[in-house]
């Protein structure tokens, strides 16, 4: 009797294990079973498309994200955009030196372009009435735009410098093409001429009488030409600086008169009266 008991005992003992063992299962696998036995799945948490996000946790994901794409941890080094920065300088440079280095026809407005813009000077005067203009006063934290009391409407042209030092013979009304101008020199020797502005030699002439004309495309779109040179060394596509020698005019001997420069000026096809690009005055 005893020993039917033990057996109905451990037979009811390992019926609960297996009834609690299939419970346990049902639960970690989201499977429910009811009292008739049918298992149901369980409602799975759902979240919501529309639901706010947190902004904190959205930043940190974006984060992560682009760290994983382009490195993490990746701070900006000082030498490396130093030696980054030196070598497009040095490109740059580089470009701009074959550029009046080399003879190349498609790049001569480039070298006007560049000749112009490190040829002339800011005109600040003229930056300042601008601003006062679109802005009602010139700006305080420039301290340059403050140096006079008033400004006035300037003239923001730049003249160039003058070939020779000499006096207008011959105006421009005369001939509506250029002056003459004869050099103020106390002795009888060689007269330098020199650019009024840096530009590129276009053509280089030698007429019997009038002996050498040498035409030069300035900054600005100005095409200058000098006449009745007697020497010039320079030859097409030469390029010159402000200042830098064209040639010389003739020396004149015993009573003969003083050689006189011929200047022309154009802008685009049409001349003008040097004086108002050249400071002759």
């Amino acid at each position: 009797m005893d020993k039917n008991s033990g057996i109905k005992q451990r037979r009811k003992e390992r019926i609960q294990q297996l009834i609690e063992g299939n419970k346990a299962e049902a639960y970690s696998s989201g499977i429910d079973q009811n009292r008739y036995g049918y298992r149901e799945m369980k409602s799975m948490p759902v979240v919501s498309a529309n639901s706010p996000r947190d902004p904190e946790t959205e930043w940190k994901n974006d984060r992560q994200r682009w760290q994983q794409s382009f490195g993490a941890n990746r701070g900006p080094s000082f030498w490396s955009s130093f030696w980054r920065r030196t070598v497009i300088a040095a490109v740059l440079f580089g470009v701009v030196w074959g550029l009046f280095r080399w003879d190349i026809p498609y790049a001569v407005n480039l070298r006007m372009f560049v000749a112009d813009a490190l040829n002339k000077d800011m005109d600040f005067a003229a930056a300042g009435q601008w601003y006062k203009t679109y802005f009602d006063g010139a700006p305080s934290f420039l301290p340059i735009f403050g140096e006079e009391h008033e400004t006035k409407q300037v003239d923001a042209s730049r003249k160039g410098s003058p070939p020779i030092e000499g006096n207008i013979t011959q105006p421009f009304v005369l001939s509506l093409k250029g002056v003459e101008i004869t050099p103020n020199v106390a002795d009888n020797g060689a007269i330098a001429v020199k650019s009024i502005d840096a530009g590129r030699v276009l053509d280089v002439l030698n007429h019997p009488k009038s002996g050498i004309s040498v035409t030069i495309r300035h900054t600005g779109g100005i095409t200058a030409t000098y006449g009745r040179l007697s020497r010039s060394t320079l030859k097409v596509n030469d390029w010159v600086q402000e200042g830098e020698e064209i040639g010389v005019l003739p020396a004149s001997h015993g009573g003969s008169e003083a050689a006189t420069l011929f200047l022309a000026i154009q802008r685009g096809d049409q001349y003008i009266d040097p004086s108002e690009v050249v400071a002759l005055d």
